[in-house]
């Protein structure tokens, strides 16, 4: 059950990361996910009278999962708009200038 919760606090963690973006919180929840997906156990090797309240952690985890794969999608159209909107397609000293806004003005409004 511990490293059920663990895996769903790193997940809740890595989105509200991505939510605000944190990048430092980020990055230190990468070996928080890798230390709790390690310590996993298999369904099989718990006792029966606990599998319910792992299963419905897994599932919590489940749905912070899902929110941030919802946010790390939304934070990558975001980048990838600002950069086109600068004239450049990719990250980086070597982006190179993007067609797609070539020569037109950008009136965004958020």
């Amino acid at each position: 059950m511990a490293a059920v919760m663990r895996l769903r606090v790193a997940l809740e963690t890595t989105a509200t990361a991505l939510a605000r973006p944190d990048l430092e919180t980020l990055l230190a929840g990468e070996s928080d996910l890798e230390v709790a997906l390690a310590g996993l156990p298999g369904i099989d090797a718990l006792p029966p009278d606990e599998r319910n309240a792992v299963r419905a952690e897994a599932e919590r985890a489940h749905q912070a999962l899902l929110r941030c794969r919802r946010l790390g999608t939304a934070l990558g159209i975001v980048v990838r708009t600002s950069l086109e909107a600068q004239g450049r397609n990719e990250y980086g000293p070597r982006g190179s200038a993007a067609t797609f806004y070539a020569g037109q003005a950008l009136d965004a409004r958020v």
